[in-house]
Formats: C-alpha cells, sequence, structure tokens
C-alpha cells in the first residue's frame, strides 16, 4: 500500500525492510536436540523454577546460536512481567554495548495476578527476542524492523524447535497456565530506542524483586 509508514523512511531504511519482508524462514535445519530443551522449559515453568527455567533457556539460544555461526546473547529469565504503559512487558532484546555480549530478559510470571506464563507464550516471547538477535548479529538487519517477514521467521523457528514434541503447533499437551496466545509487540515505529531507553529501569527494578 502507498501510505505505508515504512514508505516514508530513508532509502536504504526501505531497502533494509524490504529485505526483511521477503525473509520467511532462517537457514536452520531440524534438531531433535532443540525440542529436548525445549521440553526442558516446559518442565521448569512447570516447575515454576526461574532459574532452571533461565538455564534451559540460555541453553537453547546458545545450541541455535551455534547452529546458526553466530555469536549467542546472555538470556535472563525474571519474575513478574513489569507494566510499559500498554500492558505488560512480556521480553526484551538489548544489544551488545562495546565488548559485552546482547542480553534477553523474558519475563515468566503475568503482571496482574503473578501467574506462570503458558510455555507456548513464553518460547514464542523468546523466539521474538531471538529474532531481534538474527537480525543484528545474522541477517544484516539492524533496525529489526516487525515486518511480516519478522513474524514469518519467528513462527519458523518456533514450528522447528518444538517440531515432534507436545509444544508443537497443533499440539495438546499446554499446560493450563495461561492462555498461548501471542503477546503485544511495541509499535515498530517506537522500534529499538524505545527498548533500549526503557531496559535499565526495568532491570534495577528487576533485580530488586529478586534480591
Amino acid at each position: 500500500m502507498a501510505n505505508e509508514w515504512w514508505q516514508q523512511l530513508p532509502a536504504d531504511e526501505r531497502r533494509e525492510y524490504q529485505r526483511s519482508e521477503k525473509l520467511s524462514k532462517v537457514p536452520l535445519p531440524p534438531d531433535p536436540c532443540l525440542g529436548k530443551i525445549a521440553l526442558a522449559i516446559d518442565r521448569a515453568l512447570a516447575s515454576e523454577n526461574r532459574l532452571k527455567a533461565e538455564g534451559a533457556s540460555q541453553a537453547l539460544v546458545d545450541r541455535l546460536s551455534r547452529r546458526l555461526s553466530m555469536p549467542s546473547a546472555t538470556i535472563r529469565v525474571q519474575g513478574r512481567r513489569p507494566p510499559d504503559g500498554e500492558g505488560e512487558l512480556h521480553g526484551i532484546y538489548r544489544p551488545a554495548e562495546g565488548t559485552e555480549q546482547d542480553q534477553i530478559s523474558v519475563w515468566m510470571r503475568t503482571a496482574k495476578r503473578a501467574d506462570v506464563v503458558a510455555t507456548r507464550t513464553f518460547l514464542r516471547t523468546l523466539l521474538h527476542e531471538v529474532g531481534h538477535h538474527l537480525d543484528m548479529r545474522l541477517l544484516d538487519l539492524p533496525n529489526s524492523y516487525h515486518s511480516r517477514g519478522f513474524y514469518q521467521r519467528e513462527a519458523y523457528l518456533f514450528r522447528i524447535i518444538t517440531k515432534g514434541t507436545a509444544l508443537a503447533p497443533g499440539g495438546t499437551a499446554e499446560s493450563p497456565r495461561e492462555p498461548a496466545v501471542p503477546p503485544p509487540q511495541v509499535d515498530v515505529q517506537r522500534g529499538l530506542a524505545l527498548l533500549r531507553a526503557t531496559v535499565d529501569k526495568i532491570e534495577g527494578r528487576s533485580q530488586k524483586e529478586e534480591s
């Protein structure tokens, strides 16, 4: 459509958005180990064990990164979701500065009732943030727009990782915690700049809760 917001971007950014639109998959072959790690995340959430969920999430992202020959990211699983002015913040990606490693934070409990989220929701949130990491470190898409291709890549990763498990799309073994609905996303025009501006405040609050 002629009036789509991205068409108002500078020419180089429009070309980046169009590249992102066309990429629907990532070069990740099926890997049974990924499904086993996804099930470990499911068990950790079922037991409400934050540290185990964090360890399994780190293992998943480390393996994905090795299979895709890109640097990994540090994963932090935190407790109750903080408000972000539009609802609840589900996850956040923070690109590295200097010699630091990229960081992904994902929250495992709802803001209002502190219920542990459903595994599929948790995985989709984690993979959404991994999608930003892929854009930055593998696909040469530094603005990491929320294009149609971005969401297709996220869904593709989810299918590859959960293939052959009860967590696969259409499976019935989702534990009855929070309904497995897609998390609300930040407006693409606010982009990563908003994430970078809010992460320090959120991390300070989370560290206080964990202490």
